[in-house]
């Protein structure tokens, strides 16, 4: 083979093989990798704050007759529309069974309704809201009320029972005082909750002492 005719072959291999990425190339194509992973990590650790904003956004005032939409036969259906907290524990789907009146039931029953509260709490988000609520979506009469007698913490286990007390922060309701456990009927629900009340309080009608229970006890346990 004469030496052009290498050089000529030389120069077809040559040709053949790939060239060289530059630098710059290479340097961009990490950058975008890198840019790209970055915005996949933030974009996972922001979702729960972007659901839980959407949630919000969502969540208004239904009227009743949207909510008489929703209403039909069916179990699953039937609770929607209205608050039907004594259905979920008798399981019945009459006008009986879906409503608000817990008139009667135990503490024990009570306390199975409230499971199931917060079973849907934890697996299904609110978007509305229902009842005795103003323009701005707060319940002020409640609210006022909550803030002068706050909750009670509240307890219950099969082996001990219920159990009540207070604290400055019972409720959700933060204040410089614990206060007392005392019983009060609500006229309007027909029900009976544990508030906290200060001492001067105590002249008041609406409420009463938990039998067993010492009145200047900030705990009290509730029997059956």
């Amino acid at each position: 083979m004469s030496t052009k005719d290498k050089s000529n072959k030389a120069r077809d291999e040559s040709m053949n093989q790939p060239s060289p990425t530059p630098p710059f190339l290479s340097n961009y194509k990490w950058w975008l990798v890198s840019f790209v992973f970055i915005l996949i990590i933030s974009f996972i650790v922001q979702r729960p704050k972007i659901d839980q904003k959407s949630s919000i956004q969502k969540e208004r005032l239904f009227t009743p007759d949207e909510l008489q939409s929703y209403t039909k036969d069916e179990l699953y259906l039937a609770i929607l529309g209205r608050d039907a907290s004594r259905g979920f524990h008798t399981g019945g789907t009459s006008a009986e069974d879906l409503t608000d009146d817990l008139t009667g039931l135990t503490d024990e029953d009570i306390a199975g309704i409230y499971d199931w509260l917060t079973f849907y709490q934890k697996q299904y988000p609110q978007i509305g809201i229902f009842r005795f609520y103003n323009s701005f979506n707060k319940n002020e009469e409640k609210e006022l009320f909550e803030q002068q007698w706050p909750p009670c913490n509240s307890e219950w286990s099969h082996d001990a029972g219920r159990r009540v007390w207070c604290t400055e922060k019972s409720g959700g309701i933060e204040r410089t005082w614990a206060g007392v456990p005392r019983r009060y009927f609500d006229s309007a629900t027909k029900t009976e909750r544990c508030v906290c009340v200060q001492n001067t309080d105590e002249q008041n009608g609406r409420f009463r002492q938990y039998k067993d229970c010492l009145p200047t006890s900030i705990e009290c346990k509730i029997l059956d």
